[in-house]
């Protein structure tokens, strides 16, 4: 496991055994802690040329409404720009804060839509979460 330079609000490492990043928040943060944390793990990725990432989000409260629009409509449209490939985050969030997404109308819509250039998942256990990023991981292997 690599550790990368972040904020001290957000850990971040390369797992090389699941070639995947790991990113996770250590407190609730602002919304310029949130952006640029994403920002740091937007760096990390391309540092480490990986489109799978493993955030975990349990510690942070969930972003207020401008950040989550930014978050879904400006930052994550463009990362498979900025990496060369499609991005597949896979979320780790608790229960409550997973409850608080699938009220929020565009999670859903943007998840459907097959020409996205990035996937998003939710789960509120990281065995599941994982699971899921070794299955992107495996379905590019066997395209």
């Amino acid at each position: 496991m690599q550790q990368f330079s972040s904020p001290d609000y957000l850990s971040i490492s390369y797992r090389d055994d699941l070639r995947m990043l790991v990113a996770r928040w250590m407190r609730p943060v602002s919304a310029l802690e949130t952006r640029e944390g994403y920002q740091a793990i937007l760096t990390a990725g391309q540092h480490f040329q990986c489109p799978f990432w493993l955030l975990d989000a349990r510690r942070r409260l969930p972003a207020d409404e401008e950040t989550t629009q930014w978050g879904l409509y400006e930052f994550f449209p463009q990362l498979s720009a900025k990496l060369g490939s499609r991005v597949y985050m896979s979320q780790l969030l608790s229960p409550s804060y997973q409850l608080l997404t699938q009220a929020i109308p565009a999670f859903q819509e943007l998840e459907r839509q097959p020409t996205q250039s990035y996937m998003m998942r939710r789960f509120n256990d990281e065995a599941q979460a994982v699971q899921w990023l070794r299955e992107c991981q495996s379905n590019i292997i066997t395209q």
